[in-house]
């Protein structure tokens, strides 16, 4: 047996088969069945690794429609690696066995986001997405934005608390714009100079996550480079699927620099909890419900998902809730509501019914996949804004 095969036998061994992950699988809620359950795809990748069985459609299928939420470790007595082990899967089995439909549509929507080249092309096709019955996701999209006004130095007003680097991610010129307008114009006030560094890539997630580790490792070693030549407090982003990548680069590259870009990586929202001090602030009142969404990444990767909170409390007379399903999947997770639209639509749905019962003024949540995927849901049922907490925050701050 080659050695990357035994490394991911000693990952999969960890497991004791316990079952106290199922319940809080989004796709064993769906189907009830054990292959679509983490003991389950643990299972089949243990029988694939040892040759007991064969990489079939039927073994490859389960191991595809895992959305790597990571509910499941965040609950897992053995600490099992789980999102490394699937990934590791995926790499080690490509493409293959992998319908000719599903691979075209990976790679168009990697490859669609990725490019800075493709950003407006990307849009005009999302656009026209939107009007197909597979795109609801891509209707009422956000403007989008020009990143050549975003790139370069944005300095603090005033007396500067700190300098820190933004991280863009692949979706923010096409579906995010407004969340990099408020960062942009919020930040300096706070006293946060901001660099935006205009040869930043991907942070590649969506290729990780497909089984393409090289051009995944190809894209983190670009940002590593890029962020490491800057003298920086912090690399903030905004996107918490990217952020979650960003902090675990360590995982996949044992260099300084590595170590170095993933120590100084936080979500916004915990940047602004830990870093403005209270004067600073200064938001109009809202009389306003404000529910908080809190994408999977945000809870069981970067782990701060309770700054969110916080911040929004600060905003005279808003009332700040949470969702009631908190731990539960909305079934975005990143290009997964596309390549598996029909199991992202069904997970959604009790993401969505719990929304409606609280009817909020404004639903923010801190992951674009997470917002468009949820926006889409509410389309016809209800009018609430779905948007970035430091849109709202932007808003508000009257300094």
């Amino acid at each position: 047996m080659n050695p990357a095969l035994e490394s991911l036998l000693a990952d999969a061994d960890l497991c004791v088969k316990c079952g106290l992950c199922s319940p809080h699988c989004p796709t064993y809620r769906q189907t009830a069945d054990e292959n679509e359950s983490p003991r389950g795809r643990i299972a089949l990748i243990q029988g694939w690794a040892t040759g007991r069985l064969s990489l079939t459609a039927a073994l490859r299928g389960p191991l595809d429609d895992c959305l790597l939420c990571r509910n499941c470790e965040a609950v897992c007595p053995a600490k099992v690696p789980y999102s490394r082990l699937v990934d590791r899967f995926r790499a080690e089995t490509g493409q293959r066995r992998k319908p000719l439909a599903a691979r075209a549509l990976s790679s168009a929507v990697r490859k669609g986001l990725r490019h800075p080249t493709l950003a407006k092309l990307g849009r005009r096709m999302l656009d026209v997405a939107g009007h197909l019955p597979a795109g609801a996701a891509w209707k009422s999209l956000p403007p989008s934005g020009n990143p050549e006004s975003w790139y370069g130095d944005h300095p603090a007003a005033g007396d500067p608390l700190a300098h820190a680097g933004l991280f863009l991610g692949c979706t923010a010129a096409v579906a995010d714009a407004a969340t990099v307008t408020a960062i942009l114009g919020l930040l300096p006030r706070l006293g946060v100079g901001l660099s935006v560094p205009r040869n930043q890539v991907c942070c590649g997630a969506m290729d990780l996550h497909a089984g393409d580790a090289a051009t995944a490792h190809a894209l983190m070693s670009r940002n590593i480079e890029v962020f490491g030549e800057r003298p920086l407090d912090a690399v903030i982003g905004f996107a918490s699927g990217c952020s979650a990548t960003l902090l675990e680069y360590r995982c996949h590259s044992e260099t300084r620099a590595a170590e170095t870009l993933s120590s100084k990586v936080q979500d916004v929202s915990r940047f602004l909890a830990d870093r403005i001090p209270e004067e600073r602030w200064d938001l109009a009142p809202l009389e306003a419900r404000i529910l908080v969404h809190h994408p999977c990444s945000l809870r069981n990767v970067c782990k701060t998902e309770s700054s969110v909170e916080t911040l929004l409390r600060r905003i005279p007379g808003a009332e700040v809730k949470t969702l009631p399903v908190k731990g539960r999947c909305c079934g975005a997770a990143g290009s997964y509501m596309i390549e598996h639209r029909r199991m992202a639509e069904a997970i959604r749905t009790e993401t969505v019914d719990a929304i409606l019962a609280q009817s909020p003024d404004y639903l923010v949540t801190s992951n674009i996949g997470c917002a468009l995927h949820l926006r889409a849901g509410l389309q016809g049922r209800a009018d609430i804004p779905v948007i970035h907490p430091v849109q709202l925050l932007a808003r508000l701050q009257r300094v």
